[in-house]
């Protein structure tokens, strides 16, 4: 089955407010089967609304989703557009109502006359009351498809859709089964790796889809079955993940989870090791990522973002004088960096990062893009060099971030 989104609303198209809900949905109906054919933006205008609609009912889809332009105000104009596609009229809706005016009493409010027009809705349409909101939702079946009506407010649209709009279609249509499963892989530029697996995925099942997801230097892939029988397809993804582990050897990282936190979590918790974090270049996001998990201060002690040469002197106890020698961005300084942190935290494990993300140069004139990250274990320090001289700052900080965490991988977790 498929769907077609479409998304009204002016302050959308000027940029004014970022579209939540079109995404939200689309993964929503991703979940259960049903596929996003396309998702469209226009304006509040009655004429863009017709055409759009007119389009998405000569399509081949099965459900028609809009969002927004359900509210009182005069530039809400959705719902009479609608009744006038649907060749219908808007009455009154006691249940929506009842409900509206219950929710000004309890709030104290005087309801005005606008707010009542809420509850007028096209006669042929099924309400399902908006239990966050005084917008009524919308359920319409005409041509064999179903056009569903949802207001523009993202926590209302959001709630609804996950309360009411997909149980609903669960219970009242027969969906397939979808099996999803990812695996990581690591140092393995793009192209490459599609020529590596060409062979392989043009041989998958044709109820087997592939999607390169890339992120950074790390690269996930995503298998997705979908058929009438759950069992074969989980068998089928088994197989095929089985295939990629014997292509790709050390470069597929995991075949369990898509969060290399998740797996360095679980090994140092079991293997009772504690790790800290002395971050210059990464201004504290290997922390974030660590301690976003629940659970992370089973093993994480903690961690100290060093971004100046100043602290890294006077917290991490790095003389002036060895960082006047290596410079600040060095295997040197990473090194030292990541031992120092060890020792502060008290930790049997420490990584670290220095680098240059840009936009401008350090005082030794290091060229941006350059990076070190060091790792401390068992009395020994390393260090690895990155030169990315063509990426983003914000881009360079999630890389350095991510091979912060596959060194620790590597190292440690790997080499068990």
């Amino acid at each position: 089955m498929k769907a077609y989104i479409i998304v009204i609303g002016d302050e959308i198209l000027s940029g004014r407010t970022l579209d939540t809900n079109s995404n939200f949905i689309a993964k929503k109906l991703d979940q259960i089967g049903i596929s996003v054919s396309q998702i469209s933006t226009i304006s509040d205008n009655p004429n863009s609304i017709i055409k759009k609609l007119t389009d998405a009912f000569a399509s081949d889809n099965d459900f028609i989703i809009t969002t927004g332009g359900l509210g009182p105000t005069k530039d809400d104009r959705t719902k009479q557009t609608i009744a006038n596609f649907l060749c219908d009229e808007l009455i009154l809706n006691q249940k929506t109502l009842d409900f509206i005016t219950k929710l000004y009493c309890t709030n104290g409010r005087t309801m005005n006359d606008l707010t009542k027009k809420q509850a007028m809705v096209p006669s042929s349409s099924e309400v399902i009351i908006n239990r966050y909101g005084t917008a009524p939702i919308l359920w319409t079946k005409k041509f064999n498809k179903v056009l569903i009506n949802l207001p523009g407010v993202p926590y209302e649209t959001q709630a609804m859709i996950d309360e009411f709009i997909i149980p609903k279609i669960k219970k009242e249509y027969k969906l397939p089964y979808i099996v999803r499963r990812s695996v990581i892989v690591v140092n393995y530029p793009e192209s490459d790796l599609a020529i590596t697996l060409n062979n392989w995925e043009s041989h998958l099942p044709d109820f087997i889809s592939l999607s390169y997801l890339p992120s950074g230097a790390r690269i996930e892939l995503r298998l997705s079955a979908k058929g009438n029988n759950k069992e074969i397809l989980e068998k089928a993804i088994t197989n095929e993940i089985e295939k990629l582990s014997s292509i790709l050897k050390e470069n597929l990282i995991s075949a369990q989870t898509t969060n290399i936190v998740e797996i360095i979590a679980d090994f140092f918790t079991k293997n009772h090791l504690t790790l800290s974090v002395a971050e210059s270049i990464t201004g504290g996001n290997i922390s974030h990522k660590i301690t976003y998990l629940a659970g992370s201060s089973s093993y994480y002690k903690g961690g100290i973002t060093a971004y100046s040469s100043k602290i890294k002197e006077s917290i991490l106890q790095i003389p002036e004088s060895y960082i006047d020698v290596h410079k600040v961005v060095s295997e040197e300084i990473a090194k030292e960096m990541a031992n120092k942190c060890a020792s502060l935290f008290n930790s049997t494990v420490a990584i670290s990062t220095t680098g240059i993300a840009g936009p401008g140069s350090d005082e030794f004139n290091d060229p941006v893009g350059l990076a070190y990250v060091g790792l401390y274990m068992n009395g020994k320090t390393y260090a690895t060099k990155y030169y990315y001289p063509n990426v983003t700052r914000d881009e360079m900080i999630s890389r350095i971030t991510n091979k912060a965490l596959e060194m620790i991988y590597f190292k440690i977790v790997k080499n068990k």
